[in-house]
């Protein structure tokens, strides 16, 4: 009488292939965590550049040039920022002219951007 072979145990063949199997799943599982955490800090920078431009919008908004302005430079913590003050067409005798002022405040070396701009009217010169 034959005895049938021994299947109880893995071959080593069916290990390596768990082990590859295990391994990919792995580097997907680090692939996703690592873009979560660079989609949070790129979120956290853009967030502080909305409010880096929102206060220097309510600062552009106060001062309301009526003239063409323009002003740049470094705003700490790596972003850069440019506001522009432009006077709008008016009827002429028009008592209030419309100026339309932009902050944009720029950071990281791929260029990443946050630009906001408002219409303020202020009185005709």
């Amino acid at each position: 009488m034959r005895q049938a072979p021994d299947d109880s145990g893995f071959l080593l063949l069916e290990t390596l292939i768990a082990f590859v199997i295990a391994a990919l799943a792995l580097a997907v599982l680090y692939r996703a965590a690592f873009d979560g955490a660079a989609s949070v800090a790129v979120s956290r920078r853009e967030t502080a550049a909305i409010d880096r431009a929102q206060s220097r919008l309510a600062a552009l908004r106060v001062m309301a040039p009526a003239h063409r302005y323009v002003h740049a430079g470094p705003d700490g913590g790596g972003f850069f920022y440019r506001e522009t003050a432009t006077r709008l067409a008016a009827p002429h005798g028009a008592a209030l002219v419309a100026v339309r002022i932009s902050v944009t405040e720029r950071w990281g070396a791929a260029g990443r951007a946050v630009t906001l701009t408002s219409l303020v009217a202020v009185p005709a010169q």
